[in-house]
């Protein structure tokens, strides 16, 4: 397991005892509650300048990759009640880890955390945990109570990301969303390190996103378009040196890719320098992929660090005794008595 308890205290703070608590309605034959993940990437354009020299797919011949060690990261973040003036959310963080020469999984869980986040608390936060996890002092307001939950599961995240391509070695990392860095959530300085210590380490990095904001300028679809009149497992790349602004934000090779034959596209993201050629990349991916493309140890990394109805339920009860909460009383009542 990582030592996580530097980033852990400072997301787990206190708040002043008696505030109210309303907590978020709960479906409990839902088994698990649907959650999203980040502000959603901006919009960039994509030129179509001589399209036909960068849409050729090229075909990929799965092998599962028996040899290699592979392992995958997710985090998920949920808001378990407002307060007067913010929130309490949970935050938890996944790794799997397929071993060389074997087929089954181990789990690594960090979490669930309670985050207490307040428009007077939120700053602090924020700054601290970026601190923590970056190593660098940031004068970043938080944005609001709920997108600044997301920046502390989306800190988390970055930090186990660069504790794991810090300490294994020879792996194929796979982790969800992009390379992009030089926004606020996510410095260049701290995106090109991950990738200099997946390099240093033999690790090859591949991020994978299910949608992306990078969008065609003539047609205005988006690029996972490119892929609609391809079968089979196929990627497109060179994507990267037609972006129209802001390309060196873009810290890999962008590509397009099915997986499988009758699966989903996904915009993977490879850095330039891996131990391991793209081409034999995206065979090893391609032979993890399971259902709709998706690589399984992905799928298995999202599937463990959701939070069930119950897991929720459950927090919420600990919310209320660890920091004193007081439930609010539903209005409704008081106004439509009968």
């Amino acid at each position: 397991m990582l030592e996580v308890d530097k980033v852990v205290s400072t997301i787990c703070g206190k708040i002043p005892e008696g505030l109210t608590f309303e907590p978020s309605d709960i479906n409990l034959t839902d088994y698990f509650i649907s959650t999203t993940k980040g502000d959603g990437e901006e919009v960039a354009f994509v030129s179509e300048d001589e399209q036909e020299k960068w849409t050729k797919a090229h075909s990929i011949v799965p092998k599962y990759p028996t040899d290699n060690q592979v392992i995958a990261i997710d985090s998920t973040s949920v808001t378990l009640g407002q307060l007067p003036d913010g929130l309490v959310g949970a935050v938890r963080a996944s790794i799997i880890i397929k071993p060389v020469t074997k087929m089954d999984h181990s789990l690594e869980r960090y979490g669930p955390y309670l985050v207490p986040v307040t428009n007077q608390n939120k700053d602090l936060i924020y700054r601290t945990t970026y601190k923590a996890v970056y190593r660098k002092e940031t004068n970043i307001h938080a944005p609001d109570c709920f997108k600044t939950l997301d920046r502390v599961r989306n800190l988390l995240e970055r930090y186990i990301q660069l504790e794991v391509v810090k300490h294994y070695r020879n792996s194929l990392i796979l982790i969800d969303g992009s390379l992009i860095g030089g926004t606020v959530a996510d410095p260049r300085v701290v995106m090109r390190k991950i990738i200099a210590d997946s390099a240093s380490n033999g690790n090859s990095v591949v991020a994978i996103s299910k949608s992306t904001g990078l969008t065609l300028q003539q047609t205005k679809r988006n690029i996972l378009s490119l892929l609609d009149n391809f079968h089979g497992p196929c990627y497109i790349g060179g994507v990267k040196d037609h972006i129209t602004q802001n390309k060196e934000r873009y810290l890999g090779h962008i590509y397009v890719a099915k997986l499988t034959p009758l699966g989903e596209p996904f915009r993977v993201d490879i850095p330039e320098n891996t131990p391991i050629p793209h081409s034999e990349i995206f065979t090893q991916v391609a032979g993890l992929a399971g259902d709709y493309g998706y690589p399984e140890e992905l799928r298995l990394a999202h599937m463990t660090c959701v939070l069930s109805s119950i897991e929720i339920v459950e927090l919420q009860s600990a919310a209320i005794v660890l920091h004193g909460l007081a439930m609010k009383e539903e209005l409704r009542p008081k106004i439509f008595p009968l």
